[in-house]
């Protein structure tokens, strides 16, 4: 059995963010004719909404990858293993600038490359350049080390001399348990 990896950091999500999801969501209605007359309606689910959707996304850097959960109708957990990553974009736009806040986009190898291609988006984390500092650093840490269930070639032909040694020893004891018999 694996053991569990080690919790290295878990991100706290900004205030902020739930006003910018608000913002956003609001311009978006306002800029369609139909979204203007079910703005009074809306605003107040999609209040109660991002309120339970960042209350329940939950972050957590660990020493072998990244864990997302996340989801108020439907719950997402999502791991990414760090040696998969390949960047960690920060993404700001004017209003997020203004309400100083910033996203991080978690891109990794194999990913499709259309809109919007990243495998994970994060609006709101408090110290985002910290985070992802942390995120990259022990990325690196692990390719750059042994990775955790990985071994160099000079482990494995130790490990195979052993076994080898240990073969050899026990057919000694065989065949001496052998003659003794006879």
């Amino acid at each position: 059995m694996r053991s569990a990896p080690r919790v290295l950091r878990t991100a706290e999500i900004s205030p902020q963010a739930i006003r910018y999801s608000m913002i956003n969501f609001t311009l978006v209605m306002i800029s369609s004719i139909v979204g203007i007359f079910v703005l009074p309606i809306a605003l107040p689910i999609a209040w109660w909404y991002y309120r339970k959707f960042y209350a329940t996304l939950e972050v957590v850097l660990t020493s072998r990858e990244l864990q997302v959960s996340r989801g108020v109708l439907v719950r997402q957990e999502k791991s990414v293993p760090l040696e998969k990553v390949t960047d960690l974009a920060l993404i700001q736009g004017p209003i997020m600038r203004r309400m100083d806040i910033k996203g991080l986009q978690v891109e990794t190898a194999g990913q499709s490359s259309g809109p919007g291609g990243s495998l994970i988006k994060l609006i709101g984390i408090n110290d985002t350049e910290g985070f992802r500092d942390d995120a990259l650093d022990q990325r690196d840490k692990v390719t750059d080390g042994i990775a955790p269930g990985e071994t160099t070639a000079a482990t494995e032909a130790d490990s195979s001399i052993a076994l080898l040694t240990e073969i050899r020893d026990s057919l000694k004891r065989i065949e001496q348990n052998r003659q003794s018999l006879e």
